[in-house]
């Protein structure tokens, strides 16, 4: 059993692929054998803007923090750069000479910020780097791969356009810089 396990189950468009700039689906998340998110439970994840906010705590710390902070996978309901919506699971993740330690998970399942809000208390896992990049790097390739066998995004609004090629610009740096090592 990996300490640290995230993979896409299911990934689609809420609506016409060349207007949906995010996509969505099921993610299973597995931390030290702890189920925090898997297929089948009916929970709905916008993968895309996950698998951004993920790869950026490849190379910077992350502290969960839900008062102030979008979360690590996001709902995908907002925005396209992770704004708007509080379902959303959050951790912490700090990278100490090697290793990534991650602690600090709370999940939220509601809009409701206290009715739908499980907490891991006891919940903490260090992580060689190598296997979270791996991780992390899988899982967003795999986001991605949905995008490149799509149709060509049909975005009219000079904003959203703007977004969508800054977020790609961000998604690839990061891919790029990762997938050289």
């Amino acid at each position: 059993m990996k300490p640290f396990s995230i993979k896409i189950e299911s990934q689609y468009w809420l609506s016409d692929e060349k207007e949906d700039l995010c996509s969505h689906g099921e993610i299973h998340l597995e931390i030290g054998g702890a189920k925090i998110t898997s297929a089948g439970v009916k929970e709905e994840w916008g993968i895309s803007e996950s698998a951004l906010a993920l790869l950026r705590t490849l190379d910077a710390d992350y502290i969960s923090n839900p008062d102030c902070e979008e979360g690590l996978i996001l709902h995908g309901c907002g925005a396209m750069l992770m704004s708007g919506c509080p379902i959303s699971i959050h951790w912490s993740v700090q990278h100490k000479e090697g290793a990534v330690f991650l602690s600090d998970f709370v999940k939220f399942t509601s809009t409701d910020l206290t009715e739908g809000k499980i907490e891991y208390p006891d919940l903490s896992v260090s992580v060689k780097k190598a296997l979270y990049e791996q991780e992390i790097l899988q899982f967003a390739k795999q986001a991605k791969a949905l995008f490149e066998s799509s149709k060509a995004k049909e975005i009219e609004d000079e904003y959203d356009q703007d977004m969508y090629t800054d977020f790609w610009k961000e998604y690839d740096h990061f891919l790029q810089k990762y997938s050289a090592y």
